[in-house]
């Protein structure tokens, strides 16, 4: 304890936690001001911000919430949207994340959500902390590499715009930590896969492929040390083994469904170096962004000017290094360029981000611009490592020690004016506007189909027991045609005079039916059909696009079950994950995976 409050790590832990409430203080208490001129101050913790994202991904925690809490059911289907669409299949739902079961029964869905947003927020800028301070960067140094980490526009672009599925965004550092650390100690493999798997649990649809590409550009760029390549052969097998074992819960159900339903999207936006800069420059801007398709919000990620000027300062000086530490100091930079060059998108020439797109997972992704965050993620550690090579270079000279207090004092007011600048600008953006309050209380029993006149009233769906054939989703979904509105029953029979048919019970998962049939005939149930519905009696017409279920004559009670595909297998495959990584952290010793290697390497090449 007494190191530790020497060393002063409580400090830059304590600007962490005030940076981040500073930060996100627009989400709990939002000032504007009047005509007056008065600041007008309310409380907004239990309203979402009036964008579509926020309802989107409010309208789904709400449907997952409801689910689990009045229905006593998995979220696997969601008849409130879309005229009824996958839940925890579809890639962006944030179910199973950790904050989503911790909350969801006790929490208001708009107060469970800015937790959410919260705790990302501070676990992004501890682990910019940890990052930094694991390359012997200082307490100022760690400040500002968190501040640009967590506080950067991208941040509340997105986050304030309501992209939920962006916040995993926030474990890039504690994923290269781990990936870094794993080189001489192959438990911290752990820590890379548990981050990346956590990230698929919560939805990381953009996030996951992007980090993977952070990762494989440091691998890369490392392979020509010999000390790294036999690392690899160990902790790149840990890494990609656990992750796939512990992101099966969800990965392996999402996948089934995306093979079903694909998101291939065209290759059609690029940026400019210049454009780049302004990202990371501009205070403010219109919404439109001429010369492309997205607005501007899509490729805002302001910085600063010193941020930037030190980056470029930095590259400098890593090429024009000499000493041991130019190759790790290249590596950084080249990883931040790689990154950079990503972002561009579609450039003429040679286009990376062109590449990447070839491959499946990558050919769902569109928004080139949003590897401008793990770009600066990287930039943030270019630029600690740099001002503390600065440092110990005043050491290494023996320069006086009023001169090196200067320098240090120098890099709290550095840290200090980046995060007054990035929360002055930044933060206003987390909350835009504030829509009513979600009603509290237990879902509606009874369901019907209206039209889509009030959609930004969707998160107000579950809990009343309407759905909508309106589409706010990130994939192609088509709502069946024949699906009707209004109250009234939600069921008929086809050829109607074939018989008659009775809802005795309706829930966002099970449906049961009593049919009288004089002959054989087609129950319609008025929301689109899926994969994952089964019946008790009869079979799904998977042909058409309403839920029909052809059925025998007699009298008889019929189940409607909606159930997520690979969710049972890809759940033990987790459970084989979670005791494959506790066991890795108790037995995978140093000197054992030496010996592992060792032995090994005499199997392959002397064949024993």
């Amino acid at each position: 304890m007494r190191t530790w409050l020497r060393d002063g790590r409580w400090i830059s832990i304590l600007a962490c936690v005030v940076l981040v409430v500073a930060f996100v203080a627009p989400t709990a208490r939002l000032c504007l001001g009047a005509a007056e001129g008065h600041l007008v101050c309310n409380w907004v913790l239990d309203r979402t911000p009036s964008t579509d994202d926020w309802r989107s991904f409010a309208g789904a925690w709400e449907a997952a919430r409801i689910s689990l809490r009045d229905f006593h059911q998995w979220p696997s289907w969601n008849p409130y949207h879309c005229g009824g669409i996958p839940l925890y299949q579809d890639p962006q739902t944030p179910v199973p994340g950790v904050m989503f079961l911790l909350t969801f029964a006790w929490l208001p869905t708009p107060v469970a959500m800015k937790l959410w947003l919260w705790v990302h927020l501070l676990v992004g800028a501890l682990g910019a902390r940890a990052l930094l301070r694991h390359h012997n960067a200082n307490v100022p140094e760690q400040i500002f590499g968190a501040a640009l980490v967590t506080a950067c526009g991208f941040c509340s672009e997105h986050f304030g715009g309501g992209h939920l599925s962006f916040t995993p965004f926030l474990f890039l550092p504690w994923v290269l930590l781990g990936h870094r650390r794993a080189l001489t100690d192959a438990r911290w493999s752990v820590l890379t896969a548990v981050a990346l798997a956590f990230a698929v649990w919560e939805g990381g649809t953009y996030p996951v492929p992007l980090l993977f590409v952070a990762l494989a550009a440091d691998t890369v760029l490392r392979l020509g040390d010999p000390a790294s390549r036999r690392a690899f052969v160990v902790t790149l097998p840990l890494t990609s083994g656990l992750f796939g074992l512990l992101a099966s819960v969800r990965l392996l159900p999402v996948l089934l469904w995306l093979r079903e339903h694909p998101r291939l999207m065209p290759l059609d936006d690029s940026m400019t170096v210049a454009e780049v800069v302004l990202a990371w420059t501009a205070r403010a801007h219109d919404r439109p962004f001429p010369g492309h398709i997205f607005v501007w919000p899509e490729y805002g990620d302001y910085i600063g000017v010193a941020p930037v000027a030190l980056f470029v300062a930095a590259i400098l000086a890593a090429f024009a290094r000499r000493d041991d530490g130019a190759r790790d100091r290249r590596v950084d930079v080249g990883v931040a360029l790689a990154l950079v060059w990503c972002a561009l998108g579609n450039i003429p020439g040679f286009s990376l981000f062109g590449l990447l797109h070839e491959l499946p997972v990558y050919r769902s992704l569109r928004v080139p611009s949003r590897f401008l965050y793990p770009a600066t993620v990287l930039l943030a550690l270019v630029v600690g490592r740099a001002l503390a090579d600065l440092r110990a270079l005043l050491v290494a000279r023996r320069t006086r020690p009023s001169l090196r207090r200067a320098f240090v004092g120098l890099e709290y007011a550095l840290a200090l004016g980046v995060i007054i600048d990035l929360v002055a600008v930044n933060s206003p953006r987390l909350q835009v506007g504030a829509d009513p309050p979600i009603p509290a209380g237990r879902a509606a029993t009874a369901f019907h189909q209206i039209d889509g006149g009030d959609y930004w009233r969707w998160p107000t769906y579950p809990v009343r027991g309407v759905g909508t054939t309106v589409c706010y989703a990130a994939f192609d979904w088509t709502p069946a045609p024949q699906i009707w509105q209004g109250p009234g029953p939600q069921q008929r029979l086809e050829p109607a005079d074939s018989g008659s048919v009775r809802a005795l019970e309706w829930t966002p998962n099970v449906l049961r039916f009593e049919v009288d049939l004089a002959r054989p005939a087609t129950l319609l149930v008025n929301q689109n059909t899926d994969s994952g519905w089964t019946t008790s009696l009869g079979t799904v017409d998977r042909a058409q696009a309403l839920l029909a279920v052809d059925l025998p004559a007699g009298r008889r009670a019929v189940t409607l079950t909606h159930a997520v595909r690979g969710l049972w297998t890809g759940a033990l495959f987790t459970l084989l994950g979670i005791l494959a990584s506790v066991w890795l952290v108790l037995r995978a010793l140093p000197e054992r995976v030496e010996q592992w290697r060792d032995a090994l390497a005499r199997r392959i090449f002397e064949g024993d």
